[in-house]
């Protein structure tokens, strides 16, 4: 039993019991669990506000329980600016998802938090936070160990030098003299696409969103990402449909006559 402190990143919260929140974090040193705040649904309670997609130094203490208590909290950044844009808000729940999703309970890895504390910044602040969010995301998956390798032709071994090329989930990527006459799983994709998906993974966390994508090549590397989890985690996250249909509505809006 014992007390401990943790810079963490909060992720989700669901009311419990009767004035409780029920917490998943991502801690630097923690890495992912879930945590009780107590009370916390009491207006006069020292942990009233707290609330996800945050960043705050938290105490914790840590029981018998395999779910810690949260004792108090200092919010270090709120990004404000995520509440107010939906867009905006559905890619930042996107990324606390894959996060959730994809890393295991209490299996520290410290990298996730800059990571995800650039995106959230670079959303709340961004026109177009497509880019962002992608980047991030293929940056989490990276550090959870779902990483393809698409640098080469699984066949020739080369470095596609023209298009169209395709993506398979389990082989990777076949260049356009490989281009296999059956389409097993995967999708196709264009030459800009993958370079742009090779920029995006070659990324400092400091330059985050840096590479911007539009268009067809936005357009694929939306599909590319959202295929690919559906194939490995088995199915489509909530949180990624629920981007998909702000999305669509984003671009119905666009597209809406003068």
């Amino acid at each position: 039993m014992a007390q401990y402190q943790d810079h963490m990143l909060i992720l989700k919260s669901r009311p419990y019991r009767e004035a409780d929140i029920l917490l998943t974090v991502f801690g630097i040193k923690s890495g992912k669990m879930g945590a009780i705040a107590k009370g916390a649904r009491r207006a006069k309670s020292r942990l009233a506000g707290i609330y996800p997609l945050s960043y705050a130094v938290c105490q914790i203490y840590h029981g018998r329980s395999t779910l810690d208590t949260l004792n108090g909290w200092d919010l270090i950044e709120g990004f404000p600016a995520l509440q107010k844009d939906l867009s905006k808000l559905s890619w930042a729940m996107l990324l606390a998802d894959l996060v959730d999703e994809m890393f295991l309970e209490r299996d520290p890895n410290p990298s996730v938090v800059p990571w995800l504390i650039a995106a959230w910044e670079r959303l709340a602040r961004a026109s177009a936070p497509r880019t962002t969010a992608l980047t991030a995301s293929w940056q989490l998956l990276k550090l959870a160990g779902y990483i393809p390798q698409w640098d080469r032709c699984g066949l020739c071994q080369q470095v596609p030098l023209q298009g169209p090329l395709w993506i398979d989930w389990e082989q990777g990527v076949y260049c356009a003299s490989h281009y296999p006459n059956h389409h097993p799983g995967g999708m196709e994709i264009s030459l800009g696409t993958l370079r742009t998906w090779h920029q995006w993974m070659a990324l400092d966390v400091t330059k985050i969103g840096n590479y911007d994508a539009k268009g067809i090549i936005a357009n694929q590397l939306f599909d590319l990402f959202c295929q690919y989890v559906e194939h490995h985690i088995g199915r489509m996250p909530r949180s990624l449909q629920f981007v998909r249909e702000v999305e669509t509505m984003a671009e119905k809006e666009r597209n809406k006559p003068l």
